[in-house]
């Protein structure tokens, strides 16, 4: 399921895309480990990017569109080492910074105004806002909506 394209250079991408829309530009440990499994996936993002949809929550997002993110949970398990392995980068690039258990976006790389970054990238930082609004719910309900085992997550604080 991890395919060459996706990543810790195009995870990088996709953590800046959730960090910029989320309050604060934080995220807690828990919930960037939820960026690249919904990110990721293009079907996701479609849902996310398209102009037309509307996000309640993702509860909602899993009844109306359960062929897209219904395998959260296995791009979850798949995407682990390469989530952590973007975090780490992008703490290295600068980007993000470790406070308590969030990180917190330090500065942007990546601009939809740079044609150059490619059609997932470009794809990507379209789906941010809405992700933004996801990543208001609480890591644990988001975790309980998508299936994923809270005994993995036990070093995350919800």
């Amino acid at each position: 399921m991890n395919r060459l394209s996706h990543n810790e250079l195009i995870g990088t991408v996709a953590l800046q895309s959730a960090l910029e829309n989320s309050n604060d530009h934080r995220l807690s440990l828990a919930k960037a480990m939820l960026v690249l499994p919904l990110l990721f996936d293009k079907a996701v993002r479609s849902v996310l990017k398209n102009k037309n949809s509307i996000v309640l929550s993702s509860k909602d997002l899993l009844i109306s569109r359960p062929s897209a993110f219904i395998t959260v949970r296995a791009r979850y398990e798949d995407l682990t080492i390469t989530s952590l392995n973007t975090i780490l980068l992008a703490q290295e690039l600068g980007m993000v910074v470790l406070d308590g258990d969030c990180l917190v976006l330090k500065k942007k790389i990546f601009f939809q105004s740079q044609s150059n970054i490619g059609k997932s990238a470009l794809d990507i930082l379209e789906a941010g806002p809405k992700l933004g609004l996801i990543f208001r719910e609480a890591a644990l309900d988001l975790y309980q909506t998508f299936r994923i085992e809270l005994w993995a997550i036990s070093s995350f604080q919800m």
